[in-house]
């Protein structure tokens, strides 16, 4: 594959990077000729940075990806090649690390939630910068319900975690029949300006595994009803189509399937935003085998 593009000068001073979140198998990546590396596990998402490689103004950027595809690779439809979405990001040096953010609800009671929010932020602008985290939460209506800020000095070339620690009052709880989402809006402040902002989405709820009783939700004994899903999409393929996904989980859902486990590998993060949305529950499996291949 090849890809040409160009950045405007105003680019310039930023950190920019290629986010890849799948290539199957065995890929490598280059920006103008400058090899930024090998990922051999076709199905996990991953990052390069493309800055201290880039052209700007009218000069072309050239990015390569080949991908060396082992035949028989697998027991399922593999598919080939750049089957995920890709996103060209562009960041202030100082911003949220890549999957920098953990939200967990440790505590959950009718009256409060708590919630832990930890967020990762990374300086890359190589000298030690005061940096103000302000974080709110929104419920499923968008109104907010909570919020906190923290102030950090991050140091050069490094990444600081934040850890916050929010009530939330009465909480709605997430659930199979009725899987309501809040949302973690964050913002970071460096010099009296916001140089990044992310949201994500997340559910409070409890949740516990018994050894006599079983799977319990929120207090509430449930029946795990469960199926494994490869990750192509029959006759379409194994190209990522949201639509396609959610028509699947859709038709799932209708005859009482209550939970994906994804085989064998990690999904699309789209398959699993979209189980956080219409209430499933997920067993995110990684991989299958690890030294004896199941196609010998």
């Amino acid at each position: 594959y090849r890809k040409e593009f160009k950045l405007p000068e105003n680019v310039h001073g930023k950190n920019v990077f290629i986010e890849f979140d799948g290539v199957y198998m065995n890929s490598d990546v280059w920006l103008n000729g400058k090899h930024l590396g090998n990922r051999p596990y076709g199905y996990s998402s991953f990052q390069y940075e493309l800055t201290p490689y880039l052209k700007f103004g009218n000069e072309k950027n050239i990015l390569a990806v080949r991908a060396d595809v082992k035949q028989p690779c697998s027991r399922w439809y593999s598919g080939a090649g750049i089957y995920r979405h890709v996103r060209l990001t562009v960041k202030d040096p100082i911003h949220i690390a890549q999957w920098g953010m953990y939200v967990t609800t440790p505590e959950v009671t009718e009256n409060e939630a708590t919630v832990r929010v930890e967020t990762k932020i990374q300086n890359q602008s190589g000298s030690v910068q005061q940096v103000m985290l302000e974080t709110v939460i929104k419920d499923d209506l968008g109104l907010e319900v909570a919020n906190s800020s923290s102030i950090k000095k991050v140091e050069a070339n490094s990444i600081n975690s934040f850890e916050q620690i929010i009530k939330v009052p009465k909480p709605k709880l997430w659930s199979l029949e009725n899987p309501l989402l809040y949302r973690v809006e964050s913002k970071i402040l460096a010099n009296d300006q916001v140089v990044d902002a992310i949201v994500t989405p997340f559910g409070i709820r409890t949740f516990e595994f018994t050894i006599d009783k079983g799977f319990f939700l929120n207090g509430k004994h449930v029946d795990i009803k469960g199926v494994c899903e490869h990750h192509d999409q029959g006759s379409l393929g194994s190209a990522v189509h949201k639509r396609a996904i959610e028509r699947q989980l859709e038709i799932l859902k209708s005859f009482g399937c209550n939970a994906i486990r994804t085989s064998n590998n990690p999904p699309d993060p789209v398959l699993l935003d979209l189980c956080d949305r219409m209430g499933f529950l997920v067993m995110d499996e990684s991989f299958d085998e690890w030294k004896q291949a199941k196609t010998m």
